[in-house]
């Protein structure tokens, strides 16, 4: 079944409004409409999702955790990753109830492959602000779907609060808070690029674009040769051929460079969103006029930590693993790539983190054993502290993803 709803995932906004209006003044012949329930299904789902990764992380990662993680007072994220809980636990439950009312039936055989995001609580931090930006770009995407004027404002209500939680995390994460001016909408496909791979056992009628892993695993900074992994990178396409093209926020369009020879472009700082496209063309910077149809792979999200805000330091002074003065003004540079590939049950899923802060993401399944090298390289920061860069890159895991994405490269 192929997803062709014009309300997109505007089902938590959707579903807000039918139960807060009375049952005599709900418009029958939209609300029982097959795409309406297909919308609010799949929404459904995501908020599951998310609702189960905060209430497996509060079970259990204790107080000790969050300390040792770094943070100044472990109420510091216990607090926001409780608000944040109940926010998507409101949404999935408003969520139900609307898809109930309608006659419709909750999609509840998905199987949520989260565990290998909560190894520990860098891990969880790292994943949970993934999560909550692709939260933030996917209400975007089906605000420029919706042409009732009223759903289009109650699916930007659930948009705002995904956008706090944007926020909140980015500072956890030991970031900037608000890196940009404009965030990027994503269209449902692209969102399961990203997310696609957590979610397993069900059919959610959405067909998701072949995902894309960035296969480095030192410090990405502008001017970083990039590499990828992806079932699309076949040989199929010749890769003279195709381009890898970078979008961040504010951009009118991507910028566009030979896949051969893919580069982080400067003067970007937060999430960067990257396509291989089989054209050269630029793709749009909005769901309308974008090419989605030259897109062979992605995206994959990275982020570019190249500013700390005051606010991220106070919160996680001990994010770094020593801090010293120093008299040089070189802010620090560090990136997270993730990417959530398609697997069954059985399979396993990885991505890479490196960072100045955190450690790397390694996905697997709770019967696959994670293992990682450390590589500690020290640069500096521009507010006059001395950070440690933290490399941390699949290691057994390298195996297990070979399982669940070709290990076919380009560049």
């Amino acid at each position: 079944m192929v997803f062709t709803s014009p309300y997109s995932l505007c089902g938590a906004g959707f579903a807000l409004l039918q139960l807060l209006a009375p049952v005599t003044a709900r418009p029958v012949a939209r609300s029982t409409s097959s795409s309406t329930l297909l919308a609010l299904q799949f929404a459904n789902v995501l908020e599951q999702l998310e609702s189960t990764f905060y209430a497996q992380a509060l079970q259990k990662f204790n107080q000790s955790d969050f300390t040792a993680a770094g943070f100044a007072s472990a109420q510091i994220p216990l607090q926001q990753f409780q608000a944040i809980f109940k926010d998507e636990a409101t949404h999935t439950t408003t969520l139900q109830s609307a898809i109930n009312s309608l006659g419709g039936k909750t999609v509840s055989n998905c199987t949520f492959n989260v565990a290998s995001l909560l190894t520990d609580v860098p891990t969880m931090v790292a994943a949970a602000r993934l999560v909550e930006n692709v939260g933030v770009s996917a209400y975007l995407g089906a605000l420029t779907l919706i042409n009732d004027t009223v759903l289009s404002t109650a699916a930007a209500t659930i948009m705002t609060v995904e956008a706090r939680h944007q926020t909140i995390l980015n500072v956890l994460a030991g970031a900037t808070a608000i890196p940009q001016a404009f965030d990027v909408a994503l269209n449902p496909s692209e969102i399961l690029a990203l997310t696609g791979g957590l979610i397993s056992g069900c059919n959610l009628g959405i067909p998701a674009n072949v995902p894309l892993r960035v296969n480095n695993s030192g410090s990405i900074q502008a001017g970083t040769k990039l590499t990828f992994t992806s079932a699309a990178l076949n040989g199929t396409i010749p890769v003279g051929e195709l381009s890898c093209q970078f979008l961040a926020g504010g951009f009118p369009v991507a910028i566009s460079q030979p896949l051969s020879n893919c580069s982080v472009p400067a003067n970007v700082t937060g999430p960067l969103l990257v396509f291989v496209t089989n054209s050269s063309q630029p793709l749009a910077n909005n769901i309308r006029d974008a090419a989605t149809s030259t897109i062979v792979a992605g995206p994959t999200l990275i982020f570019i930590d190249n500013q700390q805000d005051a606010l991220a330091i106070a919160a996680r002074p001990g994010l770094n693993s020593t801090v010293a003065p120093t008299s040089t003004s070189n802010p620090i540079t560090s990136s997270t790539t993730i990417t959530l590939t398609p697997v069954t049950s059985s399979k396993a899923m990885s991505s890479t983190v490196t960072s100045t802060k955190t450690s790397t993401l390694t996905l697997a399944t709770s019967s696959k054993a994670v293992t990682s090298t450390v590589t500690i390289v020290p640069t500096t920061v521009s507010n006059g502290w001395t950070a440690v860069t933290t490399t941390i890159s699949p290691s057994e895991a390298s195996g297990i993803l070979a399982s669940a994405v070709p290990s076919t490269s380009s560049g």
